[in-house]
């Protein structure tokens, strides 16, 4: 069965905007395109983060390496992908600024333009703003540079800070970590060997990580705490990522090969009994 808005026009971008896409927050969030309304999009991710309480629709690698950046920090109170700029605006500042503003292909249709992410981000304790588009160095073409003009025209006369992200640029090691890290999550009613399993052994391990004094490796103590526990080989590294993306454990971001890394390097800053009221992404 074919997926995807097969031709956009008027009457399509009136029925988005009536389902509500582009609007809401945190977890009734519609983002203006979704991976669905595209026959072929190649590499999309729909991340599910518990930061949002939803889904995220991302359309290339970089946005979902991007994402994976923004939802780490614990000052980025919100995170919502493809959000629309209106129309009648871009339409202006792109002839202000002479430069051509994109149509649907084959179209006489404006398009509708987005942003790739508006951050609401918390700064003493004020939500402040924040615009980023990511794209690869070989898209930046005329066409795209055009557009970025006007996506930053448009957020200059919004008070708005707009950052470009090359994925190129991103810090390799600490992204692969990063989707390491969140990869390790329970999906919403994701199964598990019973009720309330990773959850328990993530308290267990804290207090294990607090009485030992393991010299091996991480990857070589989770083996050694699978055995111990009589669990599936891999499941204590996917609780100590769990500790992890709970900040309950902390490691160096840059390392290459954290599951290589001796388990004295990581610092656990839970309190034994106490998991949730330390951690929490």
């Amino acid at each position: 069965m074919s997926r995807g808005i097969k031709k956009w026009s008027e009457a399509r971008i009136a029925e988005l905007q009536n389902e509500g896409r582009g609007s809401g927050h945190h977890a009734s969030y519609q983002p203006w395109v979704r991976i669905t309304d595209f026959h072929s999009r190649g590499r999309t991710h729909a991340p599910y983060s518990y930061r949002t309480g939803r889904n995220h629709d991302l359309l290339s690698d970089g946005e979902n390496e991007t994402f994976a950046m923004l939802e780490w920090r614990l000052d980025n109170a919100d995170i919502r992908e493809q959000f629309p700029l209106d129309r009648d605006i871009s339409l202006e500042i792109a002839h202000e600024i002479s430069v051509p503003h994109p149509y649907y292909p084959r179209t006489d249709v404006p398009y509708v333009m987005t942003l790739d992410f508006l951050v609401t981000r918390i700064v003493e304790g004020q939500e402040v703003l924040k615009a980023y588009s990511v794209k690869e160095q070989k898209a930046l073409t005329p066409e795209v540079v055009a557009r970025l003009e006007i996506e930053h025209a448009i957020c200059s006369g919004m008070g708005l800070s707009y950052d470009i992200i090359i994925k190129e640029r991103l810090p390799h090691a600490k992204v692969r970590n990063l989707l390491w890290i969140r990869k390790a999550q329970l999906e919403p009613d994701a199964a598990e060997p019973y009720a309330g399993f990773y959850e328990e052994h993530q308290s267990r391990m804290v207090q294990d990580l607090a009485a030992t004094s393991f010299s091996g490796s991480l990857v070589d103590y989770c083996t050694n705490y699978d055995r111990r526990c009589s669990i599936d080989a891999g499941t204590g590294m996917r609780v100590a990522r769990m500790l992890l993306a709970n900040r309950a454990l902390s490691m160096d971001l840059n390392n290459p090969r954290p599951e290589r890394a001796p388990l004295a390097s990581f610092q656990l800053s839970a309190v034994p009994g106490r998991l949730r009221a330390v951690g929490g992404a």
